[in-house]
């Protein structure tokens, strides 16, 4: 929340909590009524305090390839992963693009070349046995280069998160890591 207004971030960043919230709510095993109750509250809230979540269109040539593993150690608890990708502008405003579940083992993805990109990632558990629930996220700025693909390592395994991104040219056998760097460090590219 605080990211949004520091650094002037358009779209909510709640829209993935109350989705995967439901999913996780419609796959445990309470009862029909207790679902319906819940979800009609998460919709509410989703109605009255957010825009909601836009799937990301994913139409452009894809330059980005998301490996995810994510484990919640436990056959009590759910652990999921989702990637809120915004455009940024030369005054490094954010505007929201769109949501990406991270559901597969492997998401190829496609973000406009020399651009400004602002990855957020997303990671949320829920565990039955203790009815608890955390999230957390890690965020960057990307601007991906012509003629390079990004290949993200994403895990969210046991509570613990972990992002790499590593830039890979298309014809040359070169490779580097791409440093995290905070949507604050926007006017520096």
């Amino acid at each position: 929340m605080g990211h949004r207004r520091e650094y002037r971030l358009s779209g909510s960043h709640q829209e993935l909590t109350i989705t995967a919230w439901a999913e996780v709510i419609m796959e445990t095993n309470i009862s029909a009524t207790s679902k319906y109750i819940i979800v009609l509250l998460l919709a509410a809230s989703l109605m009255y305090g957010c825009a909601g979540i836009r799937p990301y269109p994913n139409s452009l040539d894809k330059n980005l390839h998301i490996r995810t593993k994510t484990e919640s150690g436990s056959l009590f608890s759910k652990a999921r992963a989702a990637v809120d990708i915004y455009q940024v502008d030369a005054s490094c405003k954010a505007e929201y693009q769109g949501t990406l579940k991270l559901n597969k083992p492997s998401v190829a993805v496609g973000i406009h070349p020399d651009s400004l990109t602002y990855l957020v990632f997303k990671f949320a558990s829920y565990s039955f046995l203790a009815n608890s629930s955390s999230m957390i996220s890690y965020d960057t700025l990307l601007k991906p280069r012509a003629g390079y693909n990004y290949d993200i390592k994403v895990s969210y395994i046991d509570d613990i998160y972990n992002v790499d991104i590593r830039e890979v040219h298309l014809s040359k056998p070169a490779s580097r890591d791409i440093e995290r760097k905070d949507l604050s460090a926007c006017s520096s590219f």
